[in-house]
């Protein structure tokens, strides 16, 4: 078995990192070797997840990527892990809110120049790949200048030449996420590697839906918590029986003994916002709501509010949970079925607040605390992620065969295991 290593920047909760883990073939694999993010909550969620339940050794470097200091910190960090300062492939996805359709664009936003810092990252640890992940208005901001910046970012690192292929174009819903999220790839090569211009591994032709996706978690009424699934909305699919099994858990041959069900609390709304809630259609917003009863009684600011249908998939995942209304409750989404959504499963626990209050877009605190809502929506999908761990899986194995030379035999010694720490419960289905 061939262990190829990577490093997830920008990581926050883990649904990269988490896709790359479930990447794999009948001869090779992924091992983390390190992550980053600036927000403190996000490291707590995935080294809670990684480290403390999954077991698995590696370093979190809770810093600025544009710090001065940061290319020197993550670099001493990969090689106290694995002995030298290199990996085969880097994974990130830069914040997007300075490209988004759906924001404010800025051409001056320095969320804008992320992927320069990512870049001298890229030079000092010279990996075989990197992939960046991105909103699909990346590709058409400021006329194209941002995609023609960076290809010729790409072209200027000097210590070893890449191309890159990109913008690839994918939809989250092609990969088993039950959601409709457009997303844009900049995927890297090394001039020694063989370049990766698409998608195909995991592709499916039948969607998932949002109640396939969380149809047994809608027992939870507002104001109500629970930390048990209920016998009364059984299993019906597949997604929702690995969603509770654990995919990472199914794949590496471990078995769920915790029946917790965690981060399904439903909003304590008010009578008046309920009402509102009642009246959206499935799969329409509050203009569905009839106009005299809007101007009369449920008239508000909040512009877009949508009612989920069951039998589509979910619209894109964002960071704002009342922007969504459950299909069948007259409440928001759970951080749990909104991690469902998202195609995390259930054995994935967010930590951080809850949530941090109202105010929209403008609520600052979002940004500083990061709270569990704004893990789940800013995350990559892991089943999206998986695709890609596999197309770089396949592009690493065919550049092995074909020089016959491997280097990560010494790699795989330098790897130590932590005790997996697993909670004695019974999973009853």
């Amino acid at each position: 078995m061939s262990i190829y290593t990577f490093l997830d920047l920008f990581a926050g909760a883990g649904g990269f990192t988490e896709g790359m883990l479930l990447a794999s073939s009948n001869t090779s694999c992924f091992q983390l070797v390190a992550a980053s993010d600036i927000h403190p909550n996000a490291c707590l969620t995935h080294q809670k997840r990684f480290c403390k339940q999954l077991g698995i050794n590696y370093s979190f470097l809770v810093e600025d990527i544009s710090s001065d200091s940061f290319v020197k910190n993550i670099t001493e960090q990969i090689s106290n892990q694995i002995g030298e300062a290199c990996v085969d492939v880097i994974v990130g996805g830069p914040p997007c809110q300075g490209f988004s359709v759906f924001g404010k664009r800025n051409e001056d936003d320095p969320r804008n120049d992320l992927f320069i810092s990512y870049l001298k990252v890229i030079e000092k640890l010279k990996p075989k790949y990197f992939v960046m992940e991105n909103v699909p208005g990346l590709a058409t901001m400021y006329g194209g200048k941002t995609i023609q910046r960076i290809h010729d970012e790409v072209s200027s690192i000097k210590s070893i030449r890449y191309g890159v292929n990109g913008p690839i174009q994918v939809n989250a819903a092609d990969f088993g996420v039950p959601q409709l999220r457009e997303r844009i790839l900049f995927i890297g090569h090394r001039e020694d590697m063989p370049p990766i211009t698409k998608l195909t591994q995991n592709f499916i032709t039948k969607r998932i839906t949002v109640k396939e996706a969380i149809g047994d978690l809608a027992f939870l009424r507002t104001w109500e918590t629970s930390s048990n699934y209920d016998i009364n909305y059984p299993l019906s699919c597949n997604y929702q029986e690995e969603s509770r099994i654990g995919r990472l858990f199914l794949k590496q041959g471990i078995e769920r003994t915790n029946n917790e069900l965690t981060n399904h609390e439903a909003a304590k709304h008010s009578p008046e916002v309920i009402a509102r809630f009642a009246m959206i259609e499935q799969g329409k917003g509050l203009d569905s709501i009839p106009k005299a009863l809007w101007e009369a009684h449920l008239h508000s600011s909040k512009k877009w509010c949508v009612r989920l249908h069951p039998d589509l998939p979910s619209f894109t995942v964002v960071t704002l949970p009342d922007d969504f209304v459950h299909y069948e409750r007259h409440r928001i989404l759970t951080v749990r079925e909104m991690a469902r959504l998202q195609s995390f499963d259930d054995t994935f626990e967010f930590l951080g607040p809850r949530a941090s209050g109202g105010g929209g877009k403008g609520n600052k605190k979002r940004n500083s605390e990061l709270p569990q809502y704004s893990q789940v929506g800013n995350a990559v999908p892991p089943l999206l992620a998986k695709a890609i761990g596999n197309a770089l899986l396949q592009a690493l194995e065919q550049s092995e065969s074909k020089h016959g030379n491997n280097n990560n035999q010494q790699i795989k010694k330098n790897f130590t295991r932590k005790p997996l720490i697993t909670e004695q419960l019974s999973l009853n289905f």
